[in-house]
């Protein structure tokens, strides 16, 4: 890649119609696209080109559904929950009762 991907910045399908906008390049592996009608979704880096002064997806990433977007962003909320409840979710390292006890 020629120049970073900036928030904001249009992306393409390989038809050159704007499938959405950068929205997220804060991870290092994959790039937050949001669409016109708000969806989202997340494309690996190698998966965009630059040609002639855009970015363009690669065939095979120009097609998603909104029911996708929607799973991929409640599994990232999962997650961050999910992390955000550490340690308290953990079980304790040991029981207290009389269990094994003759």
């Amino acid at each position: 890649m020629t120049q970073d991907l900036i928030t904001g910045t249009a992306v393409f399908d390989d038809d050159g119609n704007q499938v959405g906008k950068v929205a997220d390049t804060g991870s290092a592996d994959k790039v937050g696209i949001i669409t016109e009608t708000g969806s989202r979704f997340w494309v690996p880096r190698q998966m965009l080109t630059q040609q002639n002064q855009r970015w363009i997806l690669e065939p095979g990433y120009t097609q998603h559904s909104s029911s996708e977007a929607e799973t991929q962003q409640e599994e990232r909320e999962l997650d961050e929950a999910s992390e955000e409840s550490f340690p308290a979710s953990d079980p304790p390292a040991f029981t207290m009762g009389d269990e094994g006890k003759g």
